[in-house]
């Protein structure tokens, strides 16, 4: 805002004397009728043209004016004035000093005035507000807001604003002064995620291939060159109680997220075999009071959590089923884990193509970005072994995030592997040591014959192959994979994928397809859900397992897992395990 304040001393002036008449200019020519001025005494004036001036007043006739009668002039001219004649530009005018220049005040207002920053700190920095409460401007301003109780309340300004007078009977104060804070940092509370370094190109600086653990419990034996503990790659599983009386106090419960609401469930059914990527749950419900707490809306699916003897699964509620009479509504649900989210028809399909080489652990960890979700790939300890693509190797089109991972996983012949109840996805080998190892590798899981209360078998013959010819298509590696020791005379099915750029994805595929041959059977067990500290607890798909029978000792790979549970509460739980097992030497 600029206030000017500007005042002239004006006063009457001096009168001058009538025998010096001081003039600028020189007396004007005599100029043409048709260019002459309009000027005449005021009587011989027509009135018709007369200006609606009043009359003047009589001055004094001593005084002169510099110039002389205007001659008559016609009134059509063009123009009532003549042409001026030059003047000398160095005369000076007739303006003197008599007016002198008064006061001048000039006033810069600033609204609002700015605030003098650090004008009373004493020291030149200090702590800010970093663990307090955060500052929500949004909600402050809500918080100022007058809300009037229930009593009568009318407010009437007539369409104006409101001025409050000077003595009113109520005065209302409409302004807001916000309550000075103390300054807080921006993020703050950001956490940085920290995951494990990325390996690029590590096995091409070896000349030889991924060496396997012959030596893998310690034997206490000093090696003269070396001085450390010897690593061991798995850990042994831990050793079931053999006792001759097993007691479980069975607990089940389900509850709806995340307000916890518990759920009447009954013939709960969880799930899963060594191919598919998430969970699964079948259940009943009674009443359509029930049904509501798990039916899906506007937002989305609604979660439930499972509980069975401490082992915890969170599903989504994908569909449900109902049937019902007179006072009989029963229900049919059925779920899926969290991963599901990663796969039709929730996660939209996609496109891409590489156009700089990329490893394989990076581009499936690439399709979990923005999703919550994370990938656990052990590419050194475990496998599968990791490889890199050239720039346009990569490439699908119309694809889920879950179906690219899974298919990178399956290239190297490997598997997906969902948490119970956490968003993390694992790659694991579906053979994590070959079948004619499996004598000398270390097992996940260890069943004695004690705990099993019924089982079944169906025998399922293969070939023996022992090689397989594993090929890239448009961009890649042909490997023939043989198994040492054999004349490689018996192929397996050749195999043909697209993203098989290296040759050590293409050993461990090629491997995998031979651990499907042979003579083997499917072998169903039956067992009790032992909470997780106790030994065996949950067999998940992808697992290998000694079975440590009446007669005999084998070891099969866990093919799906079934748990069934008649209801919430004290109910009776059961595990049912499908390995394949194999008999062939080494087996």
């Amino acid at each position: 805002m600029l206030t000017t304040d500007i005042r002239a001393g004006w006063s009457r002036a001096r009168r001058s004397s009538a025998r010096v008449i001081h003039s600028p200019w020189s007396a004007m020519h005599a100029a043409q009728a048709a260019v002459a001025s309009g000027w005449e005494s005021a009587e011989q004036v027509n009135r018709e043209s007369a200006l609606g001036w009043s009359a003047l007043d009589a001055k004094d006739d001593n005084k002169r004016v510099a110039w002389g009668v205007g001659d008559n002039c016609d009134h059509s001219a063009a123009t009532p004035y003549g042409a001026v004649p030059v003047k000398d530009a160095g005369l000076q005018g007739v303006w003197d000093l008599s007016i002198e220049r008064t006061d001048l005040r000039i006033m810069l207002t600033y609204n609002p005035k700015p605030a003098r920053k650090d004008a009373d700190t004493s020291p030149r920095y200090q702590r800010s507000d970093e663990h307090g409460a955060r500052y929500d401007a949004a909600l402050e301003r809500e918080r100022s807001l007058y809300v009037p109780n229930t009593g009568l309340l009318a407010f009437s300004f007539g369409g104006q604003r409101y001025a409050p007078s000077t003595a009113p009977n109520v005065f209302f104060d409409f302004r807001y002064e916000p309550a000075a804070r103390v300054i807080q940092p921006v993020d703050s509370g950001t956490a940085i995620s920290i995951n494990k370094a990325r390996s690029v190109n590590r096995l091409l600086h070896l000349l030889w291939g991924r060496a396997r653990a012959l030596d893998p419990v310690p034997t206490g034996i000093d090696y003269p060159d070396y001085q450390g503990p010897i690593t061991v790659i798995v850990p042994p599983p831990a050793e079931p109680d053999i006792l001759e009386t097993y007691m479980i106090a069975n607990s089940v419960s389900v509850v709806v997220l995340p307000d916890r609401v518990p759920l009447d469930m009954t013939g709960i059914r969880i799930g899963r075999d060594i191919d598919s990527f998430a969970w699964t749950l079948s259940a009943q419900l009674f009443g359509r009071t029930s049904l509501n707490q798990v039916r899906p809306d506007a937002a989305g699916p609604k979660e439930v959590e499972v509980t069975i003897n401490g082992h915890t699964w969170v599903f989504l509620i994908e569909r449900y089923s109902g049937t019902g009479k007179l006072a009989d509504e029963r229900y049919t649900l059925t779920g899926a884990s969290r991963t599901q989210l990663l796969a039709a028809p929730y996660a939209p399909a996609r496109s891409q193509v590489n156009t700089a080489p990329i490893n394989a652990e990076l581009a499936a960890s690439n399709e979990l970005i923005n999703t919550g979700f994370t990938l656990e790939w052990d590419t050194w300890t475990l496998g599968p072994p990791d490889w890199t693509m050239p720039a346009g190797a990569f490439s699908y089109q119309a694809q889920t995030p879950m179906q690219v991972i899974a298919a990178l996983a399956e290239t190297a012949g490997g598997v997906v592997s969902p948490a119970l109840a956490g968003d993390v996805l694992t790659i694991l080998p579906r053979y994590r040591a070959p079948v004619w190892q499996w004598s000398s590798a270390i097992m996940d899981r260890i069943i004695p014959a004690a705990i099993i209360s019924d089982w079944g078998s169906e025998w399922q013959p293969q070939p023996e192959w022992n090689s397989c010819y594993v090929s890239g298509t448009n961009y890649g590696v042909s490997v023939d994979v043989r198994r040492a020791g054999t004349a490689g005379d018996n192929p397996a099915p050749d195999v043909f994928t697209e993203w098989m750029t290296g040759t050590d994805p293409a050993r461990s595929r090629g491997t995998a397809e031979l651990c499907k041959g042979g003579d083997q059977e499917v072998v169903t067990l039956n067992l009790p859900l032992f909470p997780e500290a106790t030994a065996p607890g949950l067999v998940t798909p992808a697992q290998l397992c000694e079975v440590r029978d009446v007669q005999e000792t084998w070891r099969g790979l866990c093919l799906s897992t079934e748990i069934t549970a008649e209801g919430v509460g004290a109910s009776r739980v059961k595990q049912t395990l499908r390995l394949e097992r194999h008999h062939r030497e080494g087996a």
